[in-house]
């Protein structure tokens, strides 16, 4: 019996630590997060098929929702934190990496409508060409690969686009989630 008492302790007090998350994965009672980070092009290039400029990261999740009614599940509810610097990002949207209003020319044009020192400016959009075919494909990439947004009771799975300034290394970078599941801080390795 006094042997047990120490036992029965030692076993409350095991249970009650801090669990610490392990890398790449964070979770509470609500939702399970699993994540992966590419900040290297080339990795970059191989999850996408397709290439982006410098300082974009990839971050690829995997959400599984732990709850028994479903819950919203969206790229906006993440945000990326570099622990170098400090700088933040949202989740992007792919249409704020490519197509739309990337692929506009803008061509300024003075007219005169004969009156002396009255002028007027006229501004024509048109679109790159070749740039916008690269674009719509990139987006399509984009579009089909992201982390859908939805509600589930099942795990989901998809890719969530930031933007930092600066060479970032996985280890420098965390992903915050704050959705209707809590709030999960994740370290990357």
């Amino acid at each position: 019996m006094k042997l047990l008492i120490p036992i029965i302790i030692l076993c409350v007090a095991a249970s009650a630590a801090d669990i610490k998350s392990l890398p790449n994965q964070a979770g509470n009672g609500n939702i399970d997060l699993a994540g992966t980070v590419f900040v290297d092009s080339k990795d970059i290039q191989q999850v996408l098929g397709a290439t982006l400029d410098p300082g974009y990261i990839v971050v690829r999740i995997k959400v599984e929702p732990r709850m028994l009614q479903a819950i919203r599940i969206s790229a906006d509810d993440f945000t990326l934190v570099s622990r170098k610097d400090g700088e933040r990002s949202d989740a992007l949207t792919p249409s704020q990496i490519a197509g739309g209003g990337a692929n506009l020319v803008l061509k300024s044009k003075t007219t005169y409508d004969g009156s002396p020192g009255v002028s007027s400016t006229a501004v024509n959009i048109a679109p790159g060409n070749s740039k916008k075919v690269a674009d719509d494909a990139l987006l399509k990439v984009l579009e089909a690969k992201m982390l859908a947004d939805t509600e589930t009771k099942e795990p989901v799975e998809g890719l969530i686009y930031f933007l930092l300034e600066g060479k970032n290394k996985a280890k420098d970078l965390g992903l915050l989630y704050k959705g209707p599941a809590g709030r999960l801080a994740m370290d990357f390795k």
